[in-house]
């Protein structure tokens, strides 16, 4: 993924890219290997680029759909897809890792996910992937705290399934790769698409709870404040709502019902 100017945050033509990439792999390629352009970042997630307000919104939404199709392809991608994290991997582009099939960090590598600062609910595919990797309760404080997780946190948390030195990290992503490939190709496909019969889909009531909320959030004034807080490079300001979307009151609990040649996919 390559976007230097803007951290490599993937645009609709970065996320086509992958979409077309991971579809049809060339003829004798036994694994993809995902990574960002440069030694710094992995990808700052969806470029929003200097849209505003109304646009602002729309640019998100529009690139929330364009992930989604990004993400599914790679996770039905016909070989294995391995992300190789060698700096920061902020929201959106930390699902396209974790649809990958595992994924490789450097020591200097900081993943994030802070949707939630913009007041946005995520969307129920991908948070199922984190779900299903990280498990409930380190998936919400993932997502509730935005805070970002070191290499070596997310390692322990399971967001990562191995740390290498930075130096090291695509000379170990190439060894995966080969190891992979000593494998039997209808092996490597049968066993994927076992492990992925016993993980299960989400299912209908599961979705529409999700997406439930997640008009629910994008409907209320708390996105608008998310959002000019993102613009406005300050911190928002939650103290005038609350769950509902309506004026803050008393508190009150609430229960919770093989090829080793790089593609550039550049802007």
């Amino acid at each position: 993924m390559s976007n230097p100017a803007r951290a490599n945050a993937v645009d609709d033509g970065i996320l086509d890219a992958i979409t077309a990439a991971v579809q049809a792999p060339p003829p004798g390629v036994r694994c993809v290997l995902l990574g960002g352009d440069g030694d710094r970042h992995f990808s700052a997630g969806l470029d929003l680029g200097d849209a505003d307000g109304d646009a602002l919104a729309a640019r998100l939404r529009s690139g929330e759909r364009r992930l989604g199709i990004a993400t599914a392809a790679i996770a039905a991608c016909p070989v294995p897809v391995i992300a190789v994290i060698g700096g920061a991997a902020f929201g959106g582009a930390l699902e396209l890792a974790i649809a990958c099939d595992w994924r490789l960090a450097a020591d200097t590598a900081r993943l994030a996910m802070p949707a939630a600062r913009l007041g946005v609910v995520y969307a129920p595919e991908g948070m199922r992937r984190f779900v299903a990797c990280l498990g409930p309760a380190r998936t919400r404080e993932l997502f509730l705290t935005g805070r970002p997780a070191d290499a070596a946190r997310a390692l322990e948390i399971g967001l990562v399934d191995r740390v290498v030195p930075h130096a090291e990290l695509w000379a170990a992503a190439l060894q995966e790769a080969r190891d992979i490939a000593m494998a039997g190709p209808t092996a490597v496909a049968g066993t994927r698409a076992a492990i992925d019969a016993i993980a299960g889909p989400l299912d209908a009531a599961a979705r529409a709870t999700v997406d439930g909320w997640r008009e629910r959030a994008y409907a209320s004034p708390e996105f608008t404040e998310g959002l000019a807080a993102f613009r406005g490079k300050r911190s928002p300001d939650w103290s005038r709502f609350t769950a509902s979307g309506g004026p803050a009151g008393p508190p009150e609990a609430v229960r919770r019902p093989v090829t080793t040649r790089p593609w550039r996919l550049r802007r």
